[in-house]
C-alpha cells in the first residue's frame, strides 16, 4: 500500500507497518508489541516485537550529531534493559501484524521481531525493514516504497546490485516483488565510518569506472536544459543559463557508474577493513566521473553548516588530484563536471520539495560561476 501526500502530510506508524506488513493470511496475524520512536511529528523507528532482539540493528545506527548520538545511546540502553517504553516520547501502541508476506524469503527467521526505519521525506521515500535473526546478526534487509517513485528506485537498486555482482563487499539481492516495488538484500556486518575522505574512498569510487567507455559533459546538457525550461524556478535565470553554458564541455572523459548518494551514512567499514557502499536507489549505469566526489563534499557542507568553499577544497585535495590523474580527467573539465552536479541536484531537490537544499545548490552555482569566470570548453 503506497501512502499519498507524505511530502505534505506526516506519515503515521500504522500507515508504515500496513505498507511493510501486508496481510496475506489473516490466520497468520498475531498481536505483538509495537514501539514507535518518533522524530518530530512522524515515526522514525518502529520496533515490532521484543526490543532486545532488535539490538543488532540499533547498535548499527550512529547519528553524526553529538546530541542525537547521546539520545540514541539512551534508546539502545533502554532496549537492552527491556524498558524502552519508559523513555519520553516512545509509544507502545501494540497491534496485530502478519509476517505472511515475508515467508517467501526462506532465510528470514520467523521470530516475531522486525525493525522499521522510516526514510526522510523525499519523492523516493521508503521504509527499510530489518529482520534480526538468532544471536547478534541481522539476516535480511528489505525496502518497501511509501511513494510511487520509491518503487522504481528500489528496483533500480536491485538491478544495480545484480549488475555489480562481480564486485566484492556489496549486498546481494535476495528477493524482488516487481508488482509492489519491494526488494530484499543481504545484511553486511560492519561499522559506521567517519566523515573524513580517505584513500579507501578513492579505491571504492575507482571500482565504479567503466572500462573502455568514453563520455562527455556535453552529452548531458540537453536533459538539464529541458528540465530547466520545464520547471518554474525562483532563481536568477541568467545565472542558470551561464551555468548551462559550462556544460558545453566536450572533452572526452571516462565513463563511470554513478551512485549519486555517495555520503558517509551510506558507507560501512567491514571486518576486513574494506568499505561497502549501500543505498544504490539513485544509481545511474552510464554516467560521468567526479559526480560522487561532489556528492560527498557538497551534501556534508550543506547539512553540517560548512564554510561553503567546497569546490576550492576539492580542487586542491591531493587525494582528488590523484583520482583525476588515475583516470586522465583534465583539471580544466572540473568546473563543468561540478556545474553539472550542482544543476542536476538543484533540479532534483526542488522537484522533491527540499527547498533548503535547492537554495544551497543555487548559492554554490552562483559562487562557482563568479570564481571560474564561466569558462566554456
Amino acid at each position: 500500500m503506497l501512502i499519498a501526500n507524505t511530502l505534505k502530510q506526516p506519515v503515521t506508524a500504522s500507515q508504515v507497518f500496513d505498507a511493510a506488513f501486508p496481510v496475506e493470511c489473516e490466520v497468520d496475524a498475531r498481536d505483538i508489541p509495537i514501539y514507535v520512536i518518533p522524530q518530530g511529528a512522524e515515526p522514525r523507528w518502529i520496533i515490532l516485537g521484543d526490543p532486545r532482539r532488535a539490538l543488532p540493528v540499533l547498535h548499527s545506527w550512529r547519528p553524526y550529531n553529538l546530541g542525537a548520538r547521546a539520545r540514541w545511546k539512551l534508546v539502545v540502553l533502554a532496549a537492552a534493559a527491556g524498558i524502552l517504553a519508559r523513555l519520553p516520547g516512545v509509544v507502545n501502541i501494540g497491534g496485530r501484524i502478519s509476517f505472511s508476506y515475508w515467508h517467501r524469503i526462506s532465510n528470514v527467521i520467523e521470530n516475531g521481531t522486525a525493525v522499521i526505519h522510516v526514510g526522510n521525506r523525499s519523492h523516493t521515500r521508503k521504509a527499510i525493514v530489518f529482520f534480526p535473526g538468532e544471536g547478534s546478526r541481522v539476516q535480511v534487509v528489505a525496502k518497501v516504497p511509501l511513494l510511487p517513485a520509491a518503487s522504481s528506485a528500489i528496483l533500480n537498486e536491485a538491478a544495480t546490485l545484480q549488475r555489480l555482482e562481480t564486485l566484492k563487499h556489496l549486498p546481494r539481492v535476495l528477493f524482488q516483488d516487481f508488482d509492489r516495488g519491494v526488494a530484499a538484500q543481504s545484511w553486511l556486518e560492519g561499522k559506521p565510518v567517519s566523515r573524513i575522505f580517505t584513500p579507501a574512498h578513492i579505491e571504492l569510487l575507482s571500482s565504479l569506472a567503466i572500462p573502455g567507455v568514453v563520455t562527455r559533459v556535453s552529452n548531458f546538457r540537453p536533459e538539464i536544459a529541458a528540465q530547466l525550461d520545464s520547471i518554474d524556478l525562483p532563481f536568477d535565470r541568467s545565472l542558470l543559463r551561464r551555468g548551462l553554458e559550462m556544460l558545453e564541455c566536450d572533452r572526452p572523459l571516462p565513463g563511470f557508474l554513478e551512485h549519486r548518494d555517495f555520503a558517509p551514512w551510506n558507507l560501512k567499514r567491514l571486518s576486513d577493513g574494506n568499505l561497502s557502499l549501500l543505498d544504490w536507489e539513485w544509481a545511474v549505469p552510464n554516467g560521468l566521473p567526479w559526480q560522487d566526489v561532489c556528492r560527498y563534499f557538497y551534501i556534508q557542507d550543506a547539512l553540517f553548516n560548512g564554510p561553503g568553499e567546497v569546490y576550492q577544497s576539492m580542487s586542491v585535495s591531493p587525494l582528488l588530484k590523484a583520482y583525476c590523474a588515475r583516470f586522465a580527467i583534465p583539471f580544466q573539465t572540473l568546473p563543468a563536471l561540478t556545474m553539472y552536479y550542482l544543476l542536476r541536484v538543484l533540479l532534483m531537490d526542488w522537484q522533491a520539495g527540499n527547498m533548503d537544499l535547492a537554495k544551497y545548490s543555487f548559492r554554490q552555482i552562483k559562487a562557482n560561476i563568479e570564481s571560474t569566470g564561466n569558462p566554456v570548453f
